[in-house]
C-alpha cells in the first residue's frame, strides 16, 4: 500500500501526458495506416500485367467520358460530400483492384500528408482516409474532368484535411491513380453552401481536382474548396515534397505536455532527495545506539565505594559535634 501511494502522483502525471498526447498518438497511427494501405496499393498494382493495367485504366476513362456528356457538373455530389456511401456497382468497381475500396492516394506537401483516396465519402472511409465523391469523375487525368475528394476537418482522432484552410494559390499536390502520378496546382479557393454544385461543373478542355472539407472549423455550415488545374508531373518534386514531412504536435499539447515532463522530473527529484534524507536519518539513529553501547560499564572493573557508607566513618571519625546553648 506504501508502495503504490508512493508511485501514484507518477500514474496521475503518466495518465494527464497520454491525454494530451492522444490526439498526436492517434494522428500517428493513422498516417502509419494510410502509410501501409499506399504501400499495399503499390505491391497489387505492380503485380497486374500490363492487360489488367490497360483494362483498369481504360474503364476509368470510359467512365469520365460518359460523365462528361451528361453534364455530371449539376449532381448533388456537393451536397453529399461527407458522410455518403456509395450504392453503384459499376462505381465501385472501378479502380478497384484490391476489393477494398481504394483507387489510388493524394500527396498534399503543404499539409505534409500522403492519404488513401477511397470510393465514396461513407463515414468509415472519412475517418481514416480521404472520398471520392461519386458523380463526379475520376481522378485519372485527362481533358474535361473534373474529380472532387473530399476529407474530414477537426477530427480528434487525425489530422485529415483540417488544414485544407491552409493551403494558397499556387500551392501543388498530387494524386496517384495506378502507376500513374498527376500534379495539381491550386488556382481557386472558394466557400460555398453544401447545395452550391456548380463549383464541381466540369469544364470543356480541362483537368481538375477539387478538394473539399467542412468550414467554418466544428460549425460545418459550408464547404471549402480548393480547386487545382494540372500542371506537367516532375517526380522530384514530389520527392522533395515528402523529405519535408514530420510529426505534426501542436503548440496547444507540446506546452502542457512540457510542464508535465518538468513536474515530473521535479517530483522525481523530490523522491530522491526524500529518499537520501531518510537514510541519513537512520544511519544516524544507528551510530547514536553503538554509541552508547561502547560507554556501558565493564563487568571486569572494581566495583565503586558506596557514598552512604563513606559518610558514616567519617561521622564517626569526627566524634560528637557541639551544641550552642540558646541565649
Amino acid at each position: 500500500m506504501k508502495r503504490l501511494r508512493n508511485i501514484l502522483p507518477l500514474l496521475v502525471i503518466l495518465g494527464g501526458m497520454l491525454i494530451l498526447f492522444y490526439p498526436t498518438i492517434s494522428n500517428f497511427l493513422i498516417m502509419r495506416n494510410a502509410s501501409r494501405a499506399v504501400n499495399n496499393y503499390d505491391a497489387s498494382v505492380e503485380a497486374l500485367s500490363q492487360e489488367q493495367y490497360q483494362k483498369v485504366l481504360d474503364a476509368a476513362h470510359a467512365y469520365n467520358e460518359k460523365l462528361a456528356q451528361n453534364d455530371a457538373g449539376e449532381t448533388d455530389a456537393l451536397a453529399s460530400a461527407v458522410n455518403s456511401a456509395s450504392t453503384d456497382e459499376e462505381y465501385n468497381s472501378l479502380l478497384n483492384i484490391d476489393g477494398d475500396g481504394m483507387m489510388g492516394y493524394i500527396t498534399v506537401p503543404k499539409l505534409e500528408e500522403t492519404l488513401p483516396i477511397y470510393h465514396g465519402t461513407s463515414e468509415k472511409v472519412l475517418q481514416s482516409g480521404i472520398g471520392h465523391l461519386e458523380q463526379t469523375s475520376l481522378p485519372v487525368g485527362g481533358a474535361s474532368t473534373h474529380a472532387a475528394l473530399s476529407g474530414h476537418r477537426g477530427l480528434p482522432t487525425a489530422k485529415l484535411f483540417t488544414d485544407l484552410n491552409l493551403m494558397k494559390k499556387g500551392d501543388k499536390f498530387y494524386i496517384t491513380i495506378l502507376k500513374d502520378t498527376y500534379a495539381y496546382q491550386v488556382d481557386k479557393i472558394t466557400t460555398v453552401l453544401p447545395t452550391d454544385t456548380k463549383q464541381l461543373a466540369i469544364e470543356p478542355g480541362k483537368d481538375l481536382v477539387t478538394l473539399i472539407t467542412c468550414t467554418p472549423y466544428a460549425v460545418n455550415t459550408h464547404r471549402l474548396l480548393v480547386r487545382g488545374h494540372r500542371i506537367p508531373y516532375t517526380p522530384q518534386q514530389q520527392d522533395d515534397a515528402k523529405s519535408t514531412f514530420h510529426v505534426d504536435i501542436p503548440l496547444q499539447y507540446l506546452l502542457p505536455s512540457l510542464a508535465l515532463i518538468a513536474l515530473l522530473i521535479a517530483w522525481h527529484l523530490w523522491q530522491r532527495h526524500e529518499r537520501r534524507r531518510r537514510q541519513s536519518g537512520s544511519a544516524k539513529v544507528a551510530s547514536g545506539d553503538s554509541d552508547s553501547a561502547d560507554i556501558e560499564p565493564d563487568g571486569d572493573l572494581p566495583p565503586q565505594p558506596d557514598s552512604t557508607n563513606n559518610q558514616s566513618h567519617s561521622s564517626r571519625r569526627k566524634g560528637p559535634g557541639r551544641h550552642v546553648r540558646p541565649a
